[in-house]
């Protein structure tokens, strides 16, 4: 059914002179090709072959921009090739207004959007409170998660009664209904002059405060504002409703470089032991590069290895024994395909030798008679697998790509099992409900059972998990009992619960054999987040399959500029974000000239990851001007 009213088809007119290569699709499975020029009415104008064409809008199903990227209907939309159920309200040759099952988008159609559908649907409605959870974050992006696990990253936050607001890179602007969001994150420098209140169900909320009434408190800043009982503030840093046994942060002093001196009357005693040094850590934490939530495992000592008392345990996992393991982050899922396909598409230290995985296939081109190796692509219902078929060494290089590790059989033991000594992540008690390896199960799936006294998921439940320790049979015995790591041997260690139903158990494995029962996750040293997550990624600075244009690719493509012949351009990289397509000639970067690859290296010699360049390219004997920002992929 369609959306276009009278009322709404008034808002349809001429904007702007701009004009959009564009593929118009009827609902009838009719195409038009050729610029979109506006609007009229109820009407899309399209200079088409045979000139301008009105084309009714409740004839149309959708309007694509991207020709490599096809809709499945008429009631979604890709931007930068995330798909989104949703239809348009409004349109323009600059913008665009879609409805979405999360509130709306206001889109910005000259940076990635691929395409946009026509026809409404009624979405799913969901039950969320609205009283979402604020955590800070060490970058300068806004983090917004959802309930249903959906990210969104922007750049520009807002708020108003019913939305957050949220503006990303590209100039689209995402209306996020408040009562889907579970998490905000907001960077450290945003904050600056808000207090914190913190609830009794352990809700954080940073704004300005001030008395409505008795009893009540009113949080306010940009994302929007709420009213609180003072009665379900636990702490709170606002010096009306501070707690007489409270630690007084007005007596906190801001150094530099995110350092502050806290000065107090008599020392701070933890568990009767003082306190010389306080670091303070985020729980919970997302790298906005790569999309992976971390938890943190706080520093201190845990019960490592088996006991004597499970009965038949093996004795390599003998004796059990105080370790003392430094505070770190570890990914709180296993690495899924997605992640690991943004790996494999984007690294610049992906060779032949890096496994591609189950689900994941090479996407392979013809050129000039000849089949090579481009891309990689993979089924999105695969997406949030845990990755499995590939080897230790695969996972060493995703570890490098990202700036992360392998966890340690030290760190990792402590995040299945915590301190005490317990023989499964959950208790003393099999989990109920675990990833038994009889089906493919998102990594999300056993989040309230298959979970450990640190939030960690899917340590005791298949598919193994490659750690960094190589195997030694005599580790325990041998090995220091403060941050334990074995790095010689020829074998390497997998960890998992399933297979001897104890969380202690120790695989070995051969570090090239790839296994379809093994994944692996990430950690990160705690003092070295903020370092990890300012480093930009090892990613192609391009993302591009490109040929020197000579005669015989001029006669077979029909090519009459020399430069750099596109043969494939690989999804969400910067030259996909640029607008660059197969076919298109590169002529020149940086307004110089360039016949060859060499010369683009030279050009580009010196510049970093995220410095917007100019490319000029020859697309079908127009010569267009693109911007590309180096080594930037959108994932």
């Amino acid at each position: 059914m369609k959306i276009f009213s009278k009322t709404i088809l008034s808002l349809l007119v001429i904007l702007s002179v701009l004009a959009f290569p564009a593929d118009v699709l009827y609902e009838d499975g009719r195409v038009l090709t050729g610029n979109l020029l506006g609007t009229e009415g109820s009407h899309l104008i399209v200079e088409a072959d045979i000139g301008k064409v009105l084309v009714p809008i409740e004839s149309v199903s959708s309007i694509v921009f991207n020709p490599s990227a096809k809709p499945f209907s008429g009631y979604e939309l890709s931007v930068n090739g995330k798909i989104y159920k949703g239809y348009a309200t409004e349109i323009s040759t600059t913008d665009a207004t879609v409805i979405t099952w999360f509130g709306k988008i206001k889109l910005n159609l000259s940076q990635g959007v691929d395409y946009i559908g026509f026809e409404k649907i009624q979405f799913q409605s969901f039950g969320g409170t609205g009283l979402f959870r604020m955590e800070l974050s060490t970058n300068e992006n806004y983090v917004c998660i959802l309930l249903t696990g959906d990210v969104f990253i922007g750049t520009q936050l807002a708020g108003d009664e019913n939305y957050i607001i949220l503006t990303d890179a590209s100039g689209h602007t995402y209306y996020i209904l408040e009562n889907l969001i579970e998490d905000l994150y907001m960077p450290y420098s945003k904050v600056k002059g808000y207090d914190m209140v913190v609830l009794r169900n352990n809700r954080k909320i940073f704004g300005n405060i001030k008395v409505i009434s008795e009893g009540k408190y009113e949080v306010s800043g940009y994302w929007g504002k709420e009213v609180v009982d003072i009665n379900d503030v636990i702490f709170t840093t606002y010096k009306e409703t501070k707690r007489p046994d409270a630690t007084d942060l007005r007596n906190t002093f801001y150094d530099r470089n995110g350092i502050a001196t806290l000065v107090v009357d008599s020392p701070i005693k933890v568990d009767g032991k003082e306190v010389r040094k306080l670091n303070i850590y985020p729980k919970e934490i997302l790298d906005p590069r790569t999309g992976i939530v971390f938890v943190l495992v706080p520093g201190g000592s845990f019960k490592m290895g088996a006991k004597s008392s499970w009965g038949k345990v093996d004795d390599d996992e003998l004796p059990e024994k105080d370790v003392y393991v430094s505070s770190f982050y570890i990914s709180k899922y296993p690495i899924t395909i997605k992640q690991y396909l943004n790996f494999l598409r984007a690294a610049q230290n992906v060779t032949t030798s890096v496994l591609v995985g189950r689900y994941i296939t090479p996407v392979e081109i013809d050129f000039l008679g000849s089949k090579m190796r481009a891309g990689f692509t993979s089924m999105s219902s695969a997406y949030n697998f845990p990755i499995t078929g590939i080897n230790y060494l695969s996972a060493k290089a995703f570890c490098e790509w990202a700036g992360y590790q392998l966890p340690t059989e030290a760190q990792w033991e402590k995040a299945a099992r915590g301190i005490d000594g317990r023989r499964y992540p959950s208790g003393n008690s099999k989990p109920e409900k675990y990833n038994d390896g009889k089906k493919d199960y998102s990594v999300n799936e056993f989040s309230n059972s298959d979970i450990s006294p640190y939030g960690v998921v899917n340590m005791y439940g298949l598919p193994l998990e490659f750690c960094r320790d190589y195997y030694d049979k005599d580790a325990y015995k041998r090995l220091s009992s403060e941050n334990p790591v074995n790095l010689s041997g020829q074998y390497v260690v997998a960890r998992g619960g399933v297979l001897s139903d104890r969380i202690t158990d120790r695989i070995v494995v051969s570090p090239s054999e790839a296994r379809n029962d093994i994944t692996f996750r990430v950690v990160i040293d705690a003092e070295n987040i903020d370092k990890v997550f300012s480093q930009p990624l090892n990613n192609k600075m391009f993302g591009i399959t490109w040929f020197v244009v000579n005669e015989t690719v001029k006669k077979n493509y029909n090519v009459k500029s020399d430069g750099l012949y596109v043969a494939y351009v690989e999804i969400d990289s910067p030259a996909y974000a640029a607008g660059i397509k197969v076919g298109d000639v590169i002529v020149s970067v940086e307004k110089k000239n360039v016949k060859n690859a060499d010369d683009v290296l030279k050009i580009i010699s010196g510049k970093k990851m995220g410095d917007i360049i100019s490319v000029s390219v020859d697309r079908n004997g127009k010569i267009l001007e693109l911007k590309l920002k180096l080594g930037i992929w959108n994932f």
